[in-house]
């Protein structure tokens, strides 16, 4: 058996358990007859003078991602302003849904009839949201909530790409949310630029000493958006489901965020090879990276190779390594691509930001055989 195989049986046993219920077929027919009743009531528009608020949902996600529609209603009667649902093909069912860049033209053709609004982005949407932003400067969003977005990617997605195998169409959505995927690293190239000029608050469940609590989908580290505010909240992934709070309401009304949150412990680094002078992306395999540690002893490396196939509608091409817990002091050795000579590159040069994620693109001199614009440093320099 594919050693994949428990993992995904697993999976979907949980959710033939989850869709089971001590409802008939026929109550719960009439309960979704009513939230569609409901549903059809909200989205009325009530406040024509008002800015709107959108609405984005994440992964797998729809209408029912947020709070009930009598709930939106409240929320609408409270701020004085309607909230309305973009909505798009998703789901964890394999099938041929669309990849994040061309969702984002979907969004563009919606937004075009607002001269100015306000969104909050759950999980994926948030990623869909940005990349809408990188392609259309001229656009009318004024301020951004993001909630439990994984904007450097999520390890579960490694799961639900097995999973969409199982089927020939696979998961292309769930491709590009891997961490290192030719999405994100084109995404996260900006810098952040895309969010220029937006009152942009960025909102994660804050991480728990428990291994069952916080958010069980994306990590704090994956979530920390660097170029923007950053806050954090206690509870689970589906921040999308409090969007009533407070804190959610007064962001809108005024564009203040909450306290900072600190910037989260995890360190990992992104890296991205080529030859100088080519276009030509290198790549790597599991038998070519060694890791050693500040005092020359050789550890294990924790370590990822991203991806196995395509992962982007724009593909930057080659392999991302990703380097978990990275520590000062220590420096791996490999090998860039076939016939290349061994490679040496420290840690420490490579950490340029705060940061818990970093990327960087290095290129390769063939006669020094070492990165360039990269000091070499032996090792009897470093100890």
């Amino acid at each position: 058996m594919n050693r994949s195989m428990p993992r995904i049986l697993f999976l979907l046993a949980l959710l033939v358990l989850s869709a089971c219920s001590t409802k008939t077929s026929q109550m719960v027919s009439s309960m979704l007859w009513g939230d569609w009743e409901d549903y059809d009531q909200q989205v009325q528009v009530d406040y024509p003078d008002a800015v709107p608020i959108i609405l984005i949902h994440g992964w797998n996600g729809g209408e029912f991602s947020w709070p009930a529609p009598r709930k939106l209603m409240a929320m609408e009667q409270t701020l004085q302003r309607d909230v309305f649902l973009f909505t798009y093909r998703t789901g964890v069912v394999a099938n041929r849904y669309p990849p994040i860049e061309l969702l984002e033209e979907q969004l563009d053709i919606y937004l075009k009839n607002y001269q100015q609004v306000d969104v909050i982005a759950h999980s994926m949407g948030g990623l869909l949201l940005r990349q809408y932003l990188a392609e259309h400067s001229d656009n009318p969003i004024r301020r951004i909530l993001f909630l439990s977005t994984p904007h450097f990617g999520s390890n579960v997605a490694n799961l639900l790409v097995e999973l969409g195998n199982i089927a020939y169409s696979g998961n292309i959505q769930a491709e590009e949310l891997l961490p290192g995927s030719d999405f994100l690293w084109q995404l996260n190239s900006l810098n952040g630029a895309e969010l220029d000029g937006k009152q942009v608050l960025n909102v994660y469940a804050r991480k728990q000493h428990n291994l069952l609590k916080g958010d069980l989908i994306v990590t704090t580290a994956h979530a920390w958006l660097p170029w923007v505010r950053n806050a954090e909240v206690d509870g689970d992934h589906h921040l999308g489901l409090r969007i009533g709070e407070p804190w959610v309401l007064n962001f809108l009304r005024t564009g203040e965020p909450l306290l900072a949150a600190p910037v989260p412990d995890s360190r990992e680094i992104w890296l991205k090879f080529k030859v100088p002078d080519s276009d030509e992306p290198a790549s790597l395999n599991a038998t070519s990276v060694y890791r050693f540690g500040a005092k020359n002893t050789t550890k294990a490396l924790q370590y990822g190779l991203c991806c196995d196939g395509r992962s982007g509608l724009h593909p930057v091409g080659g392999t991302t390594m990703i380097i978990d817990h990275a520590m000062p002091g220590d420096r791996i050795q490999f090998y860039p691509r076939k016939g290349a000579a061994s490679q040496q590159i420290y840690v420490d040069q490579l950490m340029q930001h705060d940061w818990p994620v970093q990327m960087r693109m290095l290129e390769f001199n063939m006669a020094t055989q070492h990165p360039t614009g990269e000091p070499r440093m032996d090792a009897d320099q470093r100890e």
